[in-house]
């Protein structure tokens, strides 16, 4: 390693002749701390497009050097990328970004909660940070410690305290924070929905030479995005209600009437009366109306309103971090809503988890099934290696729990495994990844229909046609459960019977974002079969 090249044993000035040597260097001091070689991968890449991109943003393009900084602090890995010159910040995409720049941006953006760009004005420089874990790795660990918890202290009061106490904690204690939570998850939820729909909107604006290939890549994605909705709602609806959660939200047992929610009522209330309508009365519906609206007005003003996207994309990033914000409490909530749950049902009460993760867990089964059919019937060939491949590689997703995450480990997975050109999969991954919420679909449905099943709600033919176009919809945000208290309020079921499930929701997501990234990969394969872009004998290796 050239001596120029290190200022110190934990800063080191890249440039385009050491590159090589800068990833080496980071892979030496990764080594050091025992990171998973995936996680090398991941860093390295990371810094590759973060310095590619101040590269091509500087004047001097070839003279280009920046400084990278290793800090490690408790637990607390990450790397500082520090570039002198004008306020740019690399992890944004930019109108002037060629369309070559997409797959780039695409990872950075897959890793953004790792990523955080400030802006030095004394020093002049723009820095980015990037973090060596994502610390949402441990949020599974909490929630099951929320529960095991729970479960302990419920199962005492269950056999030790006086009815009278029991009663007194859920009516005054128990219920308010869970009313609390909720209010202020919907208070936070309609913004989060209208500014990322937006900035979705927008980022799909810069791909507009999407194509022929891309809008395969999307047709794919929501007709099965559209099966796996119907899959989720026959599921929850042969599981039939849950009936142990209904002694814990209404006093006398009784679920009551439920008006639900009907076609008529979809078509007509999509349109909000005025812009504030939607976010006072939580109408989600009416949020993605409004948030499409605006979005392709502001696609049709093209280069007039610059910062009127940097804005947008400001407020999903904080909207986004105000919810996350608000999730780090969830583990509590875990806690208190399954002490609730013990303490008046016993540990029967758990059985009601049980059902449910054992129907959302046969999803992921249920997406190799539909992967295998649609290769074998649309591609026309033999759907076994993709299985054979498909299935080990899942693990991957299913315990990161993060689609976003596994991004880099899926591109090449799809090129040394699959034989998929590598050109079209960086352009077909990214975009599927977008649309192939199978695994969010399928739970949020299957949770939604048992529900509905629990309240007692008329299952008629417009109300089942009416709940698979909302959850439809609300599967392509990718929000999950955290958008169903508004919906759930409209089916007459209480916002709070989600509190249930939502603390639960990184466990369920496991299997979930397996199906999620298996979904991607399916679309991806069956758009490069057509393209006549795999390569046969990698596939068949």
């Amino acid at each position: 390693m050239a001596d120029n090249a290190r200022i110190s044993d934990n800063s080191f000035v890249i440039t385009w002749e050491n590159f090589s040597q800068a990833m080496d260097w980071i892979a030496e001091k990764l080594v050091n701390e025992k990171a998973e070689p995936h996680e090398i991968y991941v860093m390295q890449l990371l810094v590759e497009e973060t310095f590619q991109r101040f590269a091509k943003h500087d004047k001097n393009l070839q003279d280009f050097s920046l400084i990278m900084s290793w800090q490690k602090s408790f637990h607390r890995l990450k790397f500082l990328l520090a570039a002198k010159g004008e306020a740019y910040n690399p992890l944004l995409m930019l109108p002037e970004d060629a369309e070559s720049e997409l797959p780039g941006y695409a990872i950075l953006k897959a890793h953004r909660k790792k990523l955080k760009y400030t802006r030095s004005r004394r020093r002049g420089e723009n820095i980015v940070t990037i973090r060596l874990r994502d610390p949402e790795y441990q949020e599974v660990r909490r929630i099951l410690a929320g529960l095991v918890s729970g479960t302990v202290v419920g199962a005492l009061l269950y056999f030790g305290a006086a009815q009278e106490l029991k009663d007194w904690l859920a009516a005054a204690v128990i219920e308010p924070i869970q009313t609390v939570f909720i209010s202020a998850l919907m208070m936070a939820i309609a913004p989060m929905i209208f500014f990322s729909v937006i900035e979705g909107i927008i980022s799909m604006s810069y791909s507009s030479n999407i194509g022929r290939i891309g809008w395969h890549v999307v047709i794919w994605s929501l007709l099965k995005l559209a099966f796996f909705v119907a899959a989720g709602l026959l599921a929850g609806y042969l599981m039939g209600g849950m009936p142990e959660i209904l002694a814990t939200l209404t006093i006398d047992g009784n679920s009551g009437n439920a008006p639900g929610i009907t076609v008529g009522s979809l078509l007509v209330g999509i349109v909000p009366g005025n812009v504030v309508s939607p976010f006072s009365t939580n109408n989600i519906m009416q949020t993605l109306f409004l948030a499409c609206f605006c979005g392709f007005i502001l696609n049709k003003m093209d280069g007039q309103l610059d910062w009127a996207r940097e804005g947008v994309r400001f407020m999903s990033n904080f909207t986004m971090n105000v919810v996350q914000t608000m999730s780090m409490l969830l583990p509590f909530l875990v806690c208190i809503s399954t002490v609730k749950m013990v303490m008046q049902l016993g540990i029967i009460g758990l059985w009601t988890y049980g059902r449910m993760l054992l129907v959302i867990a046969l999803g992921l089964p249920l997406s190799f099934i539909v992967a295998a059919l649609l290769i074998f019937l649309a591609g026309r060939c033999s759907p076994l290696p993709f299985l054979q491949k498909t299935v080990p590689f899942s693990a991957l997703p299913f315990s990161s729990s993060n689609s976003s995450a596994c991004l880099p480990a899926t591109l090449k997975f799809c090129v040394e495994k699959l034989g998929m050109n590598e050109r079209i999969t960086k352009f077909t991954v990214p975009v599927g990844m977008q649309f192939n919420m199978d695994g969010t679909a399928y739970y949020v449905s299957v949770i939604s229909m048992m529900l509905a099943c629990t309240f007692s709600v008329e299952m008629d033919v417009d109300f089942i046609f009416s709940l698979f176009c909302v959850e439809f919809l609300m599967a392509m945000t990718g929000v999950g459960l955290l958008v169903m208290p508004p919906i759930l309020e409209n089916m007459g079921i209480p916002g709070t019977a989600v509190m249930h499930f939502i603390g639960i929701e990184p466990i369920i997501d496991m299997p979930g974002t397996a199906q999620n990234v298996v979904g991607d990969i399916t679309s991806a394969f069956l758009v490069a079969g057509k393209e006549m872009q795999v390569d046969e004998a990698v596939y068949h290796s």
